[in-house]
């Protein structure tokens, strides 16, 4: 998560997220008929699915290889249960089962969303953020911010009692002693540090969450807990932590690029001591300094450097970068520039729009480019990027945000092979899942979308959906548009 007003608190922006997600609650209670219509079609669309083992085919589809960039015509791909059973060129074998005309089709892994807040309390807000991101062929989820409630949901879906994407769950965010949020976890001491991993670590959390304004000894006791307790150490780059010397400790991401760029023009040394300076005489943290004075403006790609043993590291390690650019975009922009072109508002409540409306730009319109730039490099380089979007900071709609993130990727100079890959490929070899996930192919689990146009040629026929398959459950164009529908909120 970047930052919200200058002049709410992080508890006030968690209670009006939750406003929006969990809007459908109240009309349980006292429900007008068009609000129980919509809460039926919403129930039955995504209930309906439970039952059941799936068993089709799709027929006479274009399977686009997101490794290698191409694209295998006419194939028949059967779906069973929640996996890819065969892919041929023949037609299908039993002419009794289902099979979906595909004809003109193109069959593509479903996307992952690798930075989302869920911001609520409550689990059903499940019914709010799940329809929106299925609707937009996002199969999978990066909670950047975990909640009990998350755990819940990621239990309920992997049980079959729910539908949604699949969910890695990271921690509640851990910060310093003085930390952004007032709701984060502190840990001031390198002690409190450890035994706040072994806390989060025995909840269940996927990994621990870490933030910008952790001192160096802590977050360096943080690192050694998590690689004791084989538990990943994934967020935000310290203020006054350097990228090798995290890159060392055995952080896996980098969140939003914060912090980068500085070291890769080679002057980090300087940035660095500024933050100590900084973090030991601040007095209030609200003005978001501690990020935008680290990033260094009017840069570009001729400008980087990386060492070959951090790459060599990087790329054994696993360790990626997330750039968020949607979340630059939406935090450099003014509020009439970013609601012309950002999709999915209309099914957010007027009191969530209302709120983007109040933030104003904290951050130097600069940095979607200088993000972008690095981007491009490390991708060419052979370092994971990973698609995300901070879901639900300002323009950062649900599902519809990893759509404009693809776009935005691709105006960064990634070729629309690299950017497919952002959201598919590289999430599962980042995730240790490329068996199960990443590709389409037999054997590995059926998170699919169905296209309308190829997206190896067009980024943006990614947006042109004609069905979404989630954990082997074919949810049609139709039942999508009613699952949208029934959102729709302004």
């Amino acid at each position: 998560m970047f930052i919200q007003s200058i002049n709410l608190t992080a508890c006030r922006r968690r209670k009006l997220c939750a406003k929006f997600f969990v809007s459908l609650c109240v009309p349980l209670f006292y429900p007008s008929t068009n609000q129980m219509k919509n809460i039926i079609i919403l129930c039955v669309i995504v209930l309906c699915h439970l039952s059941g083992q799936a068993q089709y085919y799709l027929e006479h589809i274009n399977v686009v290889d997101v490794e290698h960039g191409k694209v295998t015509a006419n194939q028949s791909v059967y779906i069973e249960g929640h996996h890819i059973r065969s892919i041929s060129s023949s037609p299908a074998k039993n002419p009794k089962m289902r099979a979906y005309d595909c004809t003109g089709k193109y069959l593509t892994p479903g996307l992952w969303d690798m930075h989302i807040h869920d911001a609520g309390d409550d689990s059903s807000n499940r019914h709010e953020y799940v329809p929106l991101f299925l609707a937009n062929g996002v199969t999978g989820i990066r909670d950047m911010w975990g909640s009990d409630e998350m755990l819940k949901l990621k239990a309920d879906i992997g049980a079959g009692r729910f539908t949604g994407p699949r969910i890695i769950v990271g921690s509640p965010i851990v910060d310093g002693g003085k930390p952004f949020f007032g709701t984060s976890l502190r840990a001031s001491t390198a002690a409190g540090g450890r035994q706040l991993v072994d806390s989060l670590h025995a909840a269940g959390y996927d990994f621990i969450k870490i933030y910008s304004l952790l001192r160096e000894p802590v977050y360096l006791a943080i690192a050694d807990e998590c690689k004791q307790k084989g538990i990943p150490m994934e967020g935000h780059l310290p203020a006054e932590v350097g990228f090798e010397e995290a890159v060392n400790a055995g952080q896996r991401s980098i969140e939003h690029n914060f912090n980068v760029n500085r070291y890769l023009i080679g002057k980090e040394a300087g940035y660095v001591k500024w933050s100590h300076h900084y973090l030991d005489t601040v007095k209030s943290l609200k003005d978001g300094q501690f990020m935008v004075r680290n990033e260094p403006l009017g840069v570009s790609e001729k400008d980087f450097r990386l060492p070959d043993a951090v790459l060599n590291k990087m790329i054994a390690n696993r360790v990626a970068i997330v750039p968020t650019l949607t979340l630059a975009q939406g935090r450099s922009m003014p509020y009439d520039t970013m609601i012309k072109y950002t999709k999915g508002t209309e099914y957010l409540s007027l009191d969530f729009v209302n709120y983007w409306k109040r933030q104003p730009p904290v951050l130097p319109p600069d940095l979607v480019k200088t993000f972008g730039a690095a981007a491009h490099f490390f991708m060419n380089k052979g370092v994971l990027i990973l698609a995300g979007t901070d879901v639900n900071n300002p323009f950062c709609v649900p599902g519809f945000g990893l759509q404009q993130e693809l776009v935005n990727l691709h105006k960064a100079g990634l070729t629309n092979l690299q950017v497919l890959q952002t959201a598919t490929l590289n999430p599962a070899k980042f995730l240790y899942k490329e068996k199960q996930l990443g590709t389409v192919t037999a054997g590995k689990l059926a998170d699919l979308l169905v296209l309308d146009g190829n997206p190896l040629v067009e980024i943006s026929y990614t947006q042109k959906i004609n069905a979404v398959i989630v954990n082997g459950k074919y949810l049609s164009k139709t039942e999508l548009k009613r699952m949208l529908d029934a959102q729709r909120k302004r």
